[in-house]
């Protein structure tokens, strides 16, 4: 049994460990969901407690609450290119209480900002999921995510980074300050800390600057001006600003109030019919103020378009902002302009019918180094113009942009291109301010005296072979935008229909003198936080067109300011200046822009309504230009030539791209008149000498002024000139006997290579010499009668009439009666009559004229062939 028992067990061993090899145990796998859900609870649970520990280490880290800091504000800080502050810049705040802050206005800040304000505790979880779908269905900026309390901490302790630790604390220090203070303290630190345009902090700074009222005073609209400026208070700003996009902000105020029953539709609709300028009364600006503000106006711009940041992390924050202004260069201009310290035309500036705006900036980094502006805001002023940076049709200061520059950077054109003026064809037909044609010649040329007819048909060219699109994008390269109808780009942008501020065509017209390198004009250099950390200028230079195109308009906008033909009206520098001058219909804008290898100055002169037709007649523009450059140059030294570029070659005074073969560079040589001619009458000695020429084909080629000088060659070697003529034709008399070769020369001016003189065309008219007569004998009969034969002597039939006077015509037949035979009418006309008794009576030779060119004319003798006349008879 017990053997049985153990080889039971090892049969059973063996049986399983076979099984076993046979089919191995499989394991169970858990479902893929199982999986993943596993993998995601476990990464959140990390991420709540990363998340936790890291909220605990931002609090920890947070700062103290200080009240200092939430009554007090922080504003820009602007220092000028020397590192010096910018006093006057308008930044300046009144504190009032809650208590005298009225209700209205405290009500429009809490409906536009934070309408649960008063019911939360300092975190709006509503508003944070709720401002979004407000922004979508209210249009942007209806609603914000942060409450009151969270902008307030925000401006008084945090730095402007969104990293996730400054918005922990933001939050956190939000609930202890609603812990510590009450609703109203906190509302009225809000109200006294916030930026609200034109360099003012505080509710009542703003009102007073704006309705010049205590803000105790606001009515609902003026309070929902008020309301909305914070935001984007330089946008929004209802002087300085865009008075449309404030209308558009306070239409949304006024909607938020409705909604939330602090005014009726009534009210509503009343508050949107009056016009934003007759609610603003401002009241005046020191001159402080006057000089500074474009400048703090333009930095608030830059802060938010180039370096990206919001409202809040701007104002309040105590920014510290280096600039490119020269401020003692930029405070000189604007004090001697404003106080008439400039020599222009009749001595002083008509402010009453006139503005004027200027920018000055540096060439090679575009940065503004001064900004005009001819005007001090007065009391009641509804708007305030920054006129140096207000857009205007740009006149013929456009013609560069819009017309050859694009020809050149397309077309490759060289400066001698040939072009005419003339009148154009088409529904848009300038005429030229000089009020005449001067037919073909060089875009340099029409580019110096700013001819119209040549500069519509330069941008035409270039639309018509490389389409629009090239005009186009030059013109948006360098900053400006054209003028359209529809999609199509209109022809009047060749003439500057298109507008531009001064600092944008003084940044254009950088570009020319940088071989093609485009800077957009910028005023900060790079801003400090109050942490310590910096950001410098985010704008770069690009390539906005080719070196060639750059240096060759540069070359031509120099003769506009010292060449002969130019229209610069005050006179060449002693250094490199180069620029253009432009007019609008009516003279109602005077520009002028120009610039060296340092700086670029663009000034504008315009009509206000009402002004005189004659109020800018005078060149302000180009005398204020004078002034600038004059002074600028003086501060900082003469600068450098501009530099040609490898990739211009010239030939003669013109310049052309490297590697091309301009054709208006190589001009076909002047044609020589043809069918040179002469027709003489020798009777009376006079005659003329004609030719035939092609003027239309030689103006083709680019010649003007065309005139034929004649000579005149004899048998005997005389020469002398008959004389010089515009016409095909020119009178000749007393020609020699013999051949006499007359030579005709045309000469004309080519705008390329000065005079050329054509190759001679020739004709010749020759006059047979007089015989000598011969001595006279008496034929008589031994009777001493004479003969009635006729004689045969000189190949003609001598008749003798009665009279005894031999009188032959042209066939050598006499008459009895004295009188010639009638005219052969197959022979030349001759004169016909009767002579006197006892004299000769000539008649007409024919003389043969054979010009060189082979064509042949007659003419006329006075010489007398086979005439055999005696009074005594014929032997």
């Amino acid at each position: 049994m017990e053997r049985s028992r153990v080889a039971r067990r090892q049969d059973s061993t063996t049986n399983k460990r076979k099984k076993t090899g046979k089919q191995p145990k499989t394991k169970s796998k858990k479902p893929m969901w199982k999986r993943i859900f596993l993998l995601g609870f476990m990464l959140f649970v990390a991420a709540v407690i990363a998340l936790g520990a890291y909220t605990v280490y931002a609090i920890a880290t947070a700062p103290e609450l200080d009240e200092e800091k939430l009554v007090d504000t922080y504003p820009i800080q602007l220092l000028s290119a020397e590192g010096e502050p910018l006093e006057g810049a308008g930044q300046i705040r009144e504190y009032v209480s809650i208590d005298d802050i009225s209700e209205v206005m405290q009500q429009a800040v809490v409906s536009i900002e934070d309408r649960r304000f008063y019911e939360h505790n300092g975190i709006d979880l509503r508003r944070i999921g709720g401002a979004v779908l407000a922004n979508l269905t209210d249009g942007f900026g209806a609603e914000g995510g942060s409450t009151i309390t969270q902008q307030l901490v925000k401006q008084s302790f945090l730095s402007t980074d969104k990293k996730l630790k400054r918005k922990l604390q933001e939050q956190w220090l939000a609930l202890k300050l609603e812990r510590e203070y009450t609703k109203e303290q906190i509302l009225e630190m809000y109200l006294n800390k916030n930026y609200y345009g034109s360099g003012g902090y505080g509710v009542q700074t703003a009102s007073k600057r704006y309705f010049n009222k205590p803000v105790s005073e606001v009515n609902y609209q003026e309070a929902a001006i008020l309301a909305g400026l914070p935001q984007r208070p330089s946008a929004y700003d209802p002087i300085n600003g865009d008075q449309e996009l404030t209308r558009y902000r306070q239409e949304q105020v006024l909607s938020a109030m409705k909604r939330d029953g602090h005014i009726t539709e009534e009210q509503y609709n009343e508050a949107l019919d009056v016009e934003i300028a007759d609610v603003i009364s401002p009241g005046e600006e020191t001159e402080e103020e006057a000089f500074t503000r474009a400048i703090y106006s333009r930095v608030q711009a830059e802060l938010e378009e180039d370096y990206g940041l919001e409202q809040s992390d701007i104002y309040g924050t105590g920014l510290k902002v280096y600039t490119s202004i020269n401020k003692e260069l930029h405070t000189k201009f604007n004090s001697d302009i404003k106080s008439d310290n400039v020599n222009i035309p009749g001595g002083s500036f008509p402010a009453d019918e006139l503005r004027m705006g200027a920018t000055v900036l540096n060439t090679k980094t575009g940065e503004i180094v001064a900004i005009i502006d001819s005007q001090q805001a007065k009391q009641g002023d509804k708007s305030y113009r920054d006129y140096s940076n207000e857009k205007r049709q740009i006149g013929s200061t456009a013609k560069p942009i819009f017309d050859y520059g694009p020809g050149i950077e397309n077309g490759q054109w060289s400066t001698g291109k040939i072009l005419l003026d003339a009148p154009l064809e088409g529904s848009y037909k300038p005429n030229n301010y000089y009020q005449e044609y001067r037919g073909q010649n060089t875009m340099r040329y029409f580019l110096t005296i700013s001819g119209n007819t040549p500069a519509v048909r330069a941008f035409q060219e270039v639309r018509d072979e490389f389409g629009q699109g090239a005009i186009e994008s030059f013109a948006k390269n360098v900053g400006i935008e054209p003028m359209y109808a529809g999609e199509e780009l209109l022809e009047a942008n060749a003439l500057g229909a298109a507008e531009a501020s001064t600092t944008q065509m003084a940044a254009a017209y950088a570009a020319f003198g940088t071989n093609g390198m485009y800077t957009k004009p910028h005023v900060i250099q790079k801003i400090e936080f109050n942490d310590g950390s910096s950001i410098n200028s985010p704008i770069k230079a690009k390539q906005a067109m080719e070196d060639y195109t750059a240096y060759m308009l540069t070359d031509m906008l120099r003769d506009v300011v010292s060449g002969a033909n130019g229209t610069y009206e005050p006179g060449a520098f002693p250094w490199d200046v180069a620029g253009k001058t432009g007019t609008t219909n009516d003279e109602q804008d005077k520009w002028f822009t120009g610039y060296t290898t340092d700086y670029s100055i663009s000034v504008w002169t315009g009509k206000v309504s009402g002004a005189s037709e004659t109020a800018n007649k005078p060149n302000y523009a180009q005398y204020y230009f004078e002034y600038m450059m004059q002074q600028v140059t003086n501060a900082t030294g003469q600068p450098d030539r501009f530099q040609r570029p490898d990739s211009v070659l010239s030939l003669g005074s013109e310049l052309y791209v490297k590697g091309t073969k301009p054709k208006d560079l190589q001009p076909e040589k002047l044609a020589a008149p043809t069918g040179a001619s002469v027709n003489y009458d020798e009777e009376s000695k006079a005659g003329s000498v004609s030719w035939s020429y092609d003027f239309d084909a030689v103006k083709a080629d680019g010649f003007n002024d065309v005139t034929f000088t004649v000579t005149q060659n004899s048998a005997d070697g005389g020469e002398k000139v008959v004389g010089t003529t515009g016409e095909t034709s020119i009178d000749i008399s007393n020609l020699p006997e013999g051949d006499t070769t007359f030579t005709i020369v045309a000469k004309a001016t080519n705008p390329l290579t000065g005079e050329q003189q054509s190759a001679p065309a020739q004709a010749s008219y020759s006059i047979e010499p007089k015989e000598e007569p011969k001595d006279e004998e008496d034929n008589t009969s031994e009777d001493g009668d004479s003969e009635d034969n006729p004689t045969d002597e000189n190949n003609g039939n001598g008749n003798e009439n009665n009279n005894g006077n031999g009188n032959g015509n042209g066939n050598g037949n006499g008459t009895d009666d004295g009188t010639t035979d009638e005219q052969n009418p197959d022979e030349p006309a001759t004169d016909e009559g009767t002579t006197d008794e006892g004299t000769d009576q000539p008649t007409d030779g024919e003389g043969t004229g054979t010009p060189i060119d082979g064509q042949s004319n007659n003419g006329s003798s006075d010489t007398n062939r086979g005439n055999g006349n005696s009074n005594n008879g014929n032997n």
